[in-house]
């Protein structure tokens, strides 16, 4: 049913929720892969130069510190994982990363918004739910 399922995270508490779903998810369906994908900030110039203007490695650095719960979670369960990184909007680059690894499922958490404030703020759980080519599952 699904051989490809992409987590977002983010660092928050919310991520580790959706982690431990996907982590679970994955585990239960034989052949089963995950792809975790971390949308980091662009580093700062200084960084930049003194990587030798390696931005990648700048990026996945970024990923593993904070995505490092959700890693040591999901090594924890024996879970075969990539490491996905993109920068910028954060809805856009994980529906970018979706297609890319040809996700049948993406796996976010909510950050748990009120009515309201989800519809005047908007949420990267809504966008990516709307315009996914696939199905989104959100996680509480």
């Amino acid at each position: 049913m699904f051989h490809m399922v992409l987590l977002a995270v983010d660092g928050s508490e919310n991520a580790i929720r959706a982690a431990e779903t996907a982590a679970g998810l994955v585990a239960a369906l034989p052949g089963s892969v995950l792809a975790v994908v971390y949308v980091a900030a662009p580093p700062a110039q200084s960084r930049i130069v003194k990587a030798n203007y390696d931005v990648h490695a700048l990026l996945e650095e970024d990923a593993r510190t904070v995505a490092a719960p959700v890693l040591h979670l999901i090594e924890g369960a024996g879970v075969p994982y990539s490491l996905e990184v993109g920068m910028g909007d954060p809805s856009t680059e994980i529906l970018a990363t979706a297609e890319k690894v040809g996700a049948d499922l993406i796996v976010v958490g909510s950050r748990g918004l009120g009515a309201l404030q989800g519809v005047v703020m908007g949420s990267v759980s809504q966008k990516t739910a709307q315009l996914a080519a696939c199905p989104v599952m959100i996680v509480k």
